[in-house]
């Protein structure tokens, strides 16, 4: 594992700062998971490590044709496979467990015949974050965050099956902001000395925390790490569980949009008239951190794109993130690229400093085409507002996040409502959803026999659907990626930036400029980005914001039981 960098790393934090929120809290959709199509790709089912077998869930019934010989419950819906809980990604049914049959006790640390232990992080606010954050509109009160969490826990508890056991919740108080590492370790040391099943969250701008809580053997989800790397995710398991894309699988989308739609085209989007029809000429604009830890990541992703399609990079710059030093780092940047007489620049940033460099690069006379690369908040409409509506017209992109929607129609406001009979009581309830969900999932796929090694076996076995508009396709395991993965989101969409679209952004702020989702937010997994030419600046077609889902789940009545059924 990757020791923590000390300065280096805390400098150049912000440059991750929000990187859940690009992945959840601004894909308004809210939806975490991938959903219901029942001949999903998962593994057989296998020995769940010492103790027994992994629950047989419906889709594995349906395979080996047993499904009509096993009473699934009222609270079952067949046609999906899955549990009545109006999410796309519920869990799937599973054969019905006895109550009051024999778990196996202490199965694991944490873990007893009668509960399971989980460290619930709460954080402590980081001022640039919080103003960023706080600016664009979302609520970051700790109290209301933390009690939304433990909300989503308790939810998900009784929803999904835990074997006779009970959670012990556990609040970690942060002793210092997201990116003190000295805080860090400190905090992580109560979560060991506590000796829990789980922790969920974290300081998400140090490894420092992360790194020792799963050296401990206690598994880590939801928030307790951002973006790491695949090889610090791989040496950690099986107790690191990312709910985003790894930065290598965000690239790799990167480099199949760049492959497949850009390499061998003459420039077609340029600002500068006479760059179209001129051969491309392609830069790499990366923010940095004064360790260097994205060289290496710019460097394979550059070297895949001329290896496999034949794509040269004249230049690749950086800058080490300092919004301090944001006019000069812009001065540079553009004249490294015009210098280089690139035509075709990519983005892979801060939220930020593209701004400056957006509008020094008007100033100096440079109108190329831009492609948004894997970037902090950047595929978001609020910070798109930002930049230079010149250059920004001419910009196409990835989208990791899924295709904008009402926040009222998105999983994680749409699933609370159901089961409390109220709203969430914040508005960025989609960036807390996700551990408890996944957490949850996991221990309900895992089986009476609860360790670290069956919550992996079980979200291996997970069954995945087709990528949807609205959602992000989730899986784990063996089948997708050429590694084994423990991130839980896995395909992309494509944007651009339309300068002439009116709605409301991401917090609600009406105004003019709009990200506009390809093909209405089609989205594709590692492998299958098409050849053929994508819409870019076609609205017929495209889609700013969603105000009914084309992919929901279906609506169920409330939970029996649930403060909705009671109330």
């Amino acid at each position: 594992m990757r020791a923590a960098t000390g300065r280096g790393r805390a400098r150049g934090a912000a440059v991750r700062a929000l990187a859940i929120l690009a992945v959840a809290a601004f894909a308004a959709s809210g939806c975490t998971a991938g959903g219901d199509d029942e001949d999903g790709g998962q593994p057989a089912p296998g020995d769940g490590g010492e103790g027994g077998e992994l629950p047989l869930i419906y889709q594995e019934a349906v395979e080996q044709g047993v499904e009509d010989e096993i009473d699934w419950g009222d609270t079952c819906d067949t046609e999906r496979g899955r549990l009545k809980v109006p999410i796309v990604g519920a869990a799937p049914c599973i054969e019905p467990w006895e109550e009051g049959a024999d778990n196996g006790g202490a199965t694991a640390q944490g873990v007893t015949a009668d509960e399971i232990v989980i460290a619930l992080y709460k954080g402590q606010p980081d001022p640039l974050q919080s103003a960023i954050v706080e600016g664009a509109g979302a609520d970051t009160d700790p109290e209301l965050v933390h009690q939304t969490a433990i909300d989503y826990l308790r939810m998900f508890e009784d929803l999904y099956e835990t074997y006779g056991r009970k959670l012990r919740i556990e609040t970690i108080e942060a002793t210092g902001g997201p990116a003190d590492s000295t805080a860090a370790v400190a905090d992580a040391q109560k979560v060991i000395d506590l000796k829990p099943f789980a922790a969920i969250g974290g300081p998400g701008q140090t490894p420092a925390y992360w790194q020792a809580v799963v050296d401990a053997g206690i598994l880590c989800v939801g928030g307790c790490s951002v973006a790491e790397p695949w090889d610090a995710v791989e040496d950690a398991a099986p107790y690191l569980w990312p709910t985003a894309h790894a930065p290598e699988q965000a690239d790799a989308h990167l480099v199949e949009l760049i492959g497949k739609q850009l390499a061998g085209e003459p420039v077609s989007f340029a600002g500068d008239e006479s760059l179209n029809g001129q051969e491309r000429v392609f830069g790499w604009v990366q923010a940095e951190t004064e360790a260097g830890e994205y060289a290496e990541r710019v460097e394979a992703a550059t070297a895949r794109l001329e290896e496999e399609y034949g794509v040269e990079f004249a230049t690749t710059t950086s800058y080490i993130y300092d919004p301090a030093n944001a006019a000069q780092i812009a001065t540079t940047t553009v004249q490294r690229l015009k210098q280089a007489g690139v035509t075709t620049v990519v983005l892979s940033t801060d939220p930020l400093i593209p701004a400056d460099i957006s509008k020094e690069a008007t100033k100096q006379g440079y109108f190329p085409e831009w492609v948004l690369g894997p970037s902090v908040l950047m595929d978001t409409t609020i910070f798109g507002r930002r930049m230079d509506q010149e250059q920004w017209s001419h910009m196409i992109g990835i989208s990791l996040p899924a295709a904008r929607g009402e926040r009222e129609i998105g999983d994680s406001y749409r699933v609370y409502e159901w089961y409390y009979g109220k709203e969430p009581p914040v508005n960025s309830q989609a960036v807390i959803i996700p551990g408890p969900a996944q957490l949850m999932l996991g221990i309900h796929l895992a089986g009476p026999n609860l360790t670290p090694e069956t919550f992996r076996d079980g979200l291996f076995r997970y069954p995945p659907n087709e990528p949807g508009l609205t959602y992000t396709y989730v899986s784990w395991g063996e089948d997708l990626w050429d590694r084994t993965d423990y991130n839980a989101a896995d395909d992309a969409g494509a944007l651009w930036w339309d300068p002439q679209a009116e709605g409301e952004d991401e917090a609600g702020n009406p105004g003019v400029g709009m990200l506009r989702y390809v093909n209405g937010g089609e989205r594709y997994l590692p492998g299958e980005w098409p050849e053929e030419p994508l819409p870019f600046f076609e609205v017929e077609g495209s889609v700013t914001v969603y105000d009914e889902r084309p992919d929901a789940a279906p609506d169920y009545p409330a939970w029996p039981g649930s403060p909705a059924a009671s109330g």
